[in-house]
């Protein structure tokens, strides 16, 4: 929010520079995020943070200066008015949504220049002249934080103001020359027959006050925040008045504030005042907040400083409190426009930022030291990432929120995502049931961006059945090597599943296998579950159709998604450590052609079975399709080592092991030696 120096200067005597003031707002919690001089002006931008709506105006911004500077804050007197007895013709139709509509008739009044003083006030702010009846409605919205929209009375067919919701596809051009569709969501402001305003956001472009408006119907309402919030968001329009209603105005000021404005109109524009009306809604109860007690001992606690009774109450009233003390006890009751203080912390809070953040005395806290064991998920995590990292992979961090086309392009119609009630954007319509959408919004944009070698991970939640799980999830495309011998390497299935075997060794969660399957997010042929006693995850190549749906061009990407919280069942619990095997190895290479039906995890569990005595390990080397190699075959090549941990094996120790391992393949995989 802007706020101007000069108009500051209204209200408060001020010596010092626009520097110290701002320093003393930030270390007030106001945050001043920009000084620039407008003019003979200063225009101030300040962050007001959504629990504060009584700083959205000029006159919450000088008392709370007027406390930081102890100084008294002299605001502007409205002129005692007297009102006419004729009522306007004003119906609050819907009640819960309109708690008061204040309809004020000005007749004979003249449209013209506004004032230099309100102009100069206005420009500070950015906000540009209309004319001397809209300008007065801005100024007082600038001022004292409450909205108000002035209607060319003629223009309002039979005379007459309903609140009502809007029809189903009900029109209306606002202001800036828009038209919009409206529906029964939308609290309207309209005439005999049509709407004239959208409640408390924008006014109608067939109603404004212009050059030839001789008459004004001046509104000045209390609109229910979450309708405007509702409203704002769906049409896509906000504004000065709908930031202010969405956030709260205060109750009890709203006929002064009307006063305000019709004063000025009446100053500038000449004219009477020939009608008014005051119609309340259902909800028109102020809610009067309870007192609230502190003690100085809590107040110094807390703030580590020794602060006296004089000192807090004076804070306290400056910002408008009432505040009585006894025997060391404050007990103030917060003003309507407070809505934020409800308990002791909060009045202690308000000494503390008034003091001045940098003012309070500052000290190290007594902590006591204690060891605490990290736990066990927290180090599954950390070893995941560590082995990932060192793997060649990036952490992303994507967003849980997804939208059905996300979900709709990669095939995972069937995966029903937890819708949310009021989103954010349409991108964000309900919490993922799956993740790999969201893995391939990274792989797009890096692609859009040139980069092509991409190896990412996440570990992130998904959302189905009104339950949260937690996944592990990897894709990889690309380059992931350029070997001096055969250059350049294309990353391929075995490498993204070397990658999550590697992770599962890094855990403790032994024996995973990769079984074949089908998968309607894979090619066929390139999919696999993975395994651990029942089906923990998969693993394959993204088929082209979902890439095609991303406009991602590059094909030979691979995914692998794991469920976590199976993987915490599964994880041994005890650390074995195996010692060093002292004796030499002895390494027998094997090339076989192998049916193409006979996994490679097949031959390993044989391989095992038959050597478990002195085999140590089995290493894969490569797979070969070629002419030599028979119609339904393909070429493996493998190395068996043997090792014993109590001798050094002697040619007869190994070979017979060797031999029965290589007849065991043959008579039960149908393999053939090559």
């Amino acid at each position: 929010m802007k706020i101007s120096l000069n108009w500051l200067k209204d209200y408060l005597d001020i010596k010092l520079s626009p520097a110290e003031i701002a320093h003393k707002f930030t270390m007030a919690g106001l945050e001043v995020e920009k000084i620039s001089a407008v003019g003979d002006d200063t225009a101030f931008e300040l962050e007001i943070t959504p629990n504060r709506p009584d700083c959205l105006n000029m006159i919450g911004i000088a008392r709370e200066l007027s406390a930081i500077l102890n100084k008294t804050c002299k605001l502007p007197k409205a002129k005692k008015l007297t009102f006419p007895t004729k009522k306007c013709d004003v119906q609050i139709l819907d009640k819960e949504g309109c708690a008061q509509y204040i309809g004020t008739l000005i007749e004979d009044l003249k449209i013209a220049k506004t004032p230099d003083w309100i102009q100069k006030r206005l420009a500070t702010l950015g906000t540009r002249s209309i004319n001397n009846v809209v300008d007065v409605t801005n100024f007082v919205l600038m001022e004292t934080g409450q909205p108000m929209h002035a209607f060319d009375f003629d223009k309002l067919a039979g005379g007459k103001i309903v609140v009502r919701r809007a029809k189903q596809d009900e029109k209306i051009v606002t202001i800036d020359g828009v038209e919009r569709t409206l529906d029964p969501s939308i609290l309207i402001i309209a005439d005999e027959r049509k709407p004239v305003a959208i409640a408390g956001i924008m006014g109608g472009k067939d109603t404004e006050v212009t050059a030839m408006t001789k008459k004004i119907l001046l509104e000045s309402a209390l609109f229910d925040s979450i309708l405007i919030r509702r409203a704002s968001r769906k049409l896509g329009l906000s504004s000065d008045s709908s930031y202010r209603f969405e956030r709260g105005v205060d109750v009890q000021a709203l006929e002064a504030n009307t006063n305000r404005a019709a004063t000025l109109i009446l100053d500038s524009a000449g004219g009477k005042m020939t009608q008014r009306s005051n119609v309340l809604g259902v909800k028109t109860k102020v809610i009067h907040r309870g007192a609230i007690s502190v003690s100085l001992k809590q107040i110094s606690s807390c703030l580590g400083g020794n602060f006296t009774a004089k000192q807090c109450k004076n804070i306290l009233e400056k910002l408008a409190f009432g505040v009585a003390v006894k025997k060391d006890i404050l007990t103030a009751t917060p003003s309507s426009f407070r809505g934020d203080i409800k308990q002791d912390v909060d009045l202690i809070e308000e000494i503390a930022r008034i003091i001045g953040y940098d003012q309070l005395p500052s000290s190290l806290p007594l902590i006591k030291v204690s060891a605490q064991k990290s736990s066990p998920k927290r180090e599954v995590h950390r070893k995941i990432r560590e082995t990932l990292v060192a793997s060649g992979f990036s952490e992303v961090i994507t967003y849980a929120m997804i939208d059905q086309r996300s979900i709709d392009r990669t095939r995972l119609q069937d995966q029903i995502g937890t819708k949310i009630q009021n989103p954010l954007s349409q991108e964000q319509e309900m919490m993922r049931p799956v993740i790999l959408p969201s893995l391939l919004k990274v792989v797009q944009t890096n692609f859009n961006r040139g980069q092509k070698d991409i190896k990412i991970f996440e570990i992130g939640k998904i959302y189905r059945g009104g339950k949260e799980r937690e996944v592990l999830a990897c894709l990889a495309t690309g380059i992931h090597a350029h070997d001096w011998r055969r250059g350049k390497q294309e990353i391929d299935f075995f490498d993204l599943k070397g990658s999550v075997e590697k992770v599962f060794e890094g855990i403790r969660v032994p024996q995973v296998k990769f079984v074949a399957a089908s998968n309607v997010i894979f090619d066929d042929g390139q999919a696999a579950d993975i395994v651990k006693d029942h089906k923990i995850g998969f693993a394959g190549k993204i088929s082209d159709e979902i890439l095609e749906n991303w406009e991602i061009k590059q094909k030979n990407i691979f995914f692998a998604w794991v469920k976590l919280d199976e993987v915490f069942k599964s994880q041994e619990t005890i650390k074995k450590f195996n010692p060093i095997v002292e004796y030499p190895a002895i390494v027998r290479d094997v090339s076989l052609a192998v049916p193409e039906n006979v996994s490679f995890a097949q031959i390993k569990d044989l391989v095992f079975v038959h050597g478990k005595e002195i085999l140590a390990s089995i290493k894969f080397s490569e797979q070969y399709l070629g002419e030599k190699i028979a119609t339904g075959y393909r070429g493996l090549v493998f190395s068996l080592v043997y090792q014993s941990s109590a001798k050094t094996l002697r040619e007869e120790d190994v070979g017979s092991i060797h031999n029965r391992i290589i007849e065991a393949l043959v008579k039960e995989l149908g393999v053939i030696k090559r």
